[in-house]
């Protein structure tokens, strides 16, 4: 990041993720509902919704599941409606992190929610955070399917161009500029004139 500090950042629970420096952390909602679905998954019919020790997987998916559509129709609810479902999600919360789980793994994911409570409805008090980083990694995708491809870079400084010109070039997609421009925009007016019909 290079001395850099991201206002928010949202991201799933990997340890050099939660220790980026940034003001605000978001964990990864459909990060967090896919691990609560393999233990679902993984236990199956011993997961009865009726014995909450059990349920608790299912109550806690549930709850991210109910947060997410909260934070999508934030615009069709006045603002003390929206405060109060806000205040309902985060009473859930607090009482599906007192269980006592003795299944490890469920234990695993009940320690991380207690660990990150505060990372965990961000986007539910803030309206420029989303639930997720799928955004995020849309955006790595090119990056990922080209290492992929290539293998890997044969420089040190291929490596860091190729990243330049990735983000230079996002960048302006997101503002709305084609890549050519933005491009040209960094080497600024050229020195010499140009030969007519260049």
């Amino acid at each position: 990041m290079a001395g850099h500090r991201a206002e928010v950042w949202v991201s799933d629970c990997l340890p050099a993720q939660l220790k980026t420096p940034a003001g605000v952390h978001q964990i990864c909602m459909a990060h967090q509902l896919r691990n609560l679905q393999a233990l679902i998954d993984h236990y199956g019919s011993a997961l009865p919704n009726h014995y909450p020790k059990y349920s608790w997987p299912r109550e806690m998916q549930a709850l991210f599941r109910s947060a997410i559509h909260l934070h999508h129709v934030r615009d069709q609810l006045s603002p003390p409606q929206f405060l109060a479902q806000v205040r309902k999600t985060e009473r859930r919360c607090n009482q599906l992190l007192k269980r006592t789980l003795r299944r490890p793994d469920a234990a695993i994911l009940l320690r991380r929610y207690r660990k990150y409570r505060d990372s965990l409805f961000v986007f539910l008090h803030r309206t420029d955070v989303e639930p997720t980083n799928n955004f995020s990694e849309r955006n790595l995708r090119p990056s990922v399917i080209h290492r992929k491809v290539i293998g890997c870079f044969r420089s040190g400084w291929g490596a860091r161009t190729y990243a330049a010109l990735a983000s230079v070039i996002d960048t302006a997609a997101l503002k709305g500029t084609s890549p050519f421009d933005a491009i040209q925009n960094l080497f600024g007016t050229p020195a010499l004139p140009l030969p007519v019909g260049v």
